[in-house]
């Protein structure tokens, strides 16, 4: 027997191919690898993420600071069970100021009962030293400054 509907039913697996190629880019453009960033504010996404996984190793920490002492300190344990994300959800971070050595990275948090009285935003100082860029203050704002435009990275 003939298909009554072919010219249909070939729109509608093209439909279908093209709704599930578009979900991809989106998941995929969603991603924590922080593919795109300026490498300060990818340092931070990198931060954030073993903040994220709960991750207790010092050495893990020590390339994104200059004093060993701070990575030592964000690894030791809490009151939490093992596991437990240190912060909260974030949207991407992303540089706000920036020189050939030094840069703001902007990291806005999603609000979480999880973590009451959480900064709305912290504003990340990065230095590259030795050709890694490293965490050298952190300030907690109110408000997050603009992004640098595109072409100024």
């Amino acid at each position: 027997m003939r298909d009554p509907l072919p010219g249909r039913r070939v729109l509608a697996r093209r439909a279908a191919a093209l709704i599930l190629a578009f979900a991809v880019l989106l998941v995929g453009g969603c991603g924590r690898d922080g593919e795109g960033l300026h490498p300060a504010a990818r340092a931070v996404q990198e931060l954030l993420e073993l903040r994220a996984d709960d991750v207790r190793d010092a050495e893990a920490y020590a390339p994104y600071f200059e004093e060993s002492a701070l990575a030592t300190a964000l690894a030791e344990g809490s009151d939490e069970p093992t596991g437990t994300p240190r912060v909260p959800r974030w949207e991407t971070p992303y540089v706000s100021e920036a020189t050939t050595e030094t840069a703001s990275v902007v990291v806005v948090w999603k609000a979480s009962d999880g973590f009451p009285g959480w900064p709305a935003v912290n504003i990340f100082l990065l230095s590259l030293i030795e050709d890694r860029w490293v965490v050298v203050d952190a300030l907690e704002a109110t408000s997050a400054p603009a992004p640098l435009p595109s072409g100024s990275r």
